[in-house]
């Protein structure tokens, strides 16, 4: 038995295709502000960045911030800078998710044109933009963006390899340093690994393939080298907390800095958080066994496998785990799930397409009844839940939010009225009512969201309490809330944690709702509390002095540290 070698059935024309993916990337990049948790201090790094043109080391609210190399906050940067004044800076900076997103999906449909042939390219995009976990990720101001990027660059120098080397191995090179400076050594870590097991099949066993390994190694260490050793002549110290404890700490977990759930927690994730590029791969995957003794059978399906194990492998090792991890993982799924078009069954077409027309079509119908709930107080019972949800929401009607979200609509409907009968048809279908599904939580919903997610008001409310002269001291307030607070109030607190002999007439604490006020000593009384509108988990308090500053020394008892 030999696998079909027809190209993707029903796939349009690569124009409309380009106009589907630009929407998707398009939608949710700007109309909210930065949003918790990641987002938030990301965005914080990038104006510290603006006002210090410090490439070398990230700050956040004016205090080194080592977590990740310096590539997003750069690219963010400039976007903010160039967009800036058509744009709220923090929508001017999101660009550079776009950018990044787009230049990843472009290196991803050159990887599967030169791994299957014209038409899998588009394919490929469509599948990835159809995956439903990564949806929202791929739209924030977050490091994982510009590391998609480098593995989708790196990946294709990898099937690049194959035939030339030079092309391959630039690819390759900036593949890892655009990865390495965006998140540390687990995008080249990945890529390594890949690289050096692609050895064991035939194609890549060749002096050429090892030309192209020499020559993306000093292009990708360039780079990287020079970032490198400009922080550690800045500061041996700085250094070795970014590799030490942000790169080898949190993946073994010597350093508790990252998020841990359950073992399986990526296989069970994976379930739906891959969909609908998970089945297809494994259907692909089925017939290549199937045809396992055929010539060609598994022509175009080592690379991303090898790189689909690789990096489930690597994230199974790691000690903390967090969805936002498997993002590129969706790009290997992505290139076997578009091979499988080129015989997906009558049956698997039916499915893929009667799940975009009638479940997302569902959904699309939902968020449109919810909304006009919303906004005309009809059914009543609806409105009141909704409004219960976020308090002190005041819905409206936006004129540009409602005609694009008509528009895309009126798109939709005009792709899934009529069932499909090809698979690049059916993928279509799915691609363009996710779409439909991201546009109207992009448009209509965005108020709504941000109304919850956002820490401008409560912030508005907080600044009004401050005291106009001297400083203010915090104590366990995180790095999102203290990069909005430097970006709404323009203010900078003192830590405690990091001076505990700060002497400030005021004191910001973030905690708990379920815990009482703790007042840091005598002369202290609570000046304000609040927190996000609908949050019932934190709660944000300030603490003022009675006396005058100058009257008393202010210091805070080492007990109060311990709480």
């Amino acid at each position: 038995m030999k696998l079909a070698q027809a190209g993707p059935r029903g796939i349009p024309a690569a124009g409309w295709v380009a106009g589907i993916v630009c929407a998707w990337v398009l939608f949710g990049l700007v109309g909210h502000d930065p949003w918790k948790p990641d987002e938030a201090h990301y965005f914080g790094v990038v104006v510290d960045l603006l006002h210090s043109h410090d490439w070398v080391v990230p700050t956040l609210a004016g205090e080194p911030w080592m977590e990740k190399p310096p590539l997003l906050y750069i690219v963010a940067g400039m976007f903010a800078h160039l967009a800036g004044p058509m744009l709220h800076l923090y929508d001017a900076a999101r660009l550079a998710t776009g950018f990044f997103v787009g230049v990843a999906l472009v290196f991803l449909a050159l990887t599967a044109r030169e791994l299957y042939g014209r038409g899998y390219g588009s394919a490929a995009m469509l599948v990835t933009i159809g995956c439903i976990g990564p949806i929202a990720r791929m739209h924030q101001l977050i490091t994982d963006v510009p590391l998609l990027t480098g593995i989708s660059i790196g990946m294709y120098g990898l099937a690049l390899a194959r035939r030339t080397a030079w092309p391959a191995g630039l690819a390759l090179g900036v593949g890892a340093a655009c990865a390495f400076l965006a998140k540390g050594l687990i995008g080249p870590g990945w890529l390594g690994v890949t690289a050096l097991a692609l050895p064991v099949f035939a194609p890549w066993r060749t002096r050429r393939y090892a030309a192209t390994l020499a020559i993306a190694g000093v292009v990708g260490a360039i780079p990287a080298v020079i970032w490198m050793g400009d922080l550690y002549a800045r500061s041996p110290e700085l250094f070795r907390t970014w590799l030490i404890a942000n790169n080898f700490g949190r993946f073994f977990g010597f350093v508790r800095l990252g998020t841990r759930n359950p073992d399986g927690f990526y296989e069970l994730t994976l379930l739906w958080y891959a969909l609908p590029a998970l089945p297809l791969a494994a259907w692909t995957l089925w017939q290549a066994w199937r045809a396992r003794t055929a010539a060609g059978a598994w022509d175009g399906l080592v690379l991303p496998v090898v790189f689909a194990v690789v990096i489930l492998g690597v994230l199974a090792l790691a000690s903390d785990s967090r969805d936002v991890y498997m993002m590129p993982i969706v790009l290997p799924l992505s290139l076997l799930a578009a091979r499988a078009l080129a015989d997906l069954p009558a049956a698997g077409t039916r499915a893929l397409s009667l799940s975009a027309r009638y479940a997302l079509g569902g959904v699309a119908l939902i968020l449109w009844l919810a909304w006009f709930a919303l906004v005309t107080d009809f059914p009543s019972a609806l409105h009141s839940a909704l409004v219960g949800y976020q308090p002190g929401f005041h819905a409206h009607v936006h004129p540009l939010r409602l005609a694009l979200a008509l528009a895309a609509t009126a798109f939709a409907l005009r792709i899934v009225a009529r069932p499909a009968h090809e698979g690049g048809s059916a993928l279509t279908q799915w691609a363009v009512a996710v779409t439909l599904c991201w546009a109207l939580i992009s448009t209509l919903w965005t108020p709504f969201l941000n109304a919850g997610k956002s820490y401008r008001w409560m912030i508005d409310s907080l600044a009004r309490e401050l005291p106009r002269s001297g400083c203010v001291a915090s104590r366990h307030l995180g790095e999102p809330q203290r990069a909005l607070l430097e970006y709404f109030a323009n203010v900078r607190t003192v830590r405690l944690e990091v001076h505990p002999d700060a002497s400030c007439p005021a004191l910001l604490v973030q905690g708990w709702q379920r815990d009482p006020p703790q007042a840091p000593g005598t002369g202290w009384t609570l000046a304000w509390e609040g927190a996000r509108a609908g949050d019932r988990a934190e709660i944000y308090r300030l603490f003022r002095r009675d006396l005058p500053p100058d009257t008393v020394p202010v210091r805070f008892p080492k007990a109060y540290f311990a709480r």
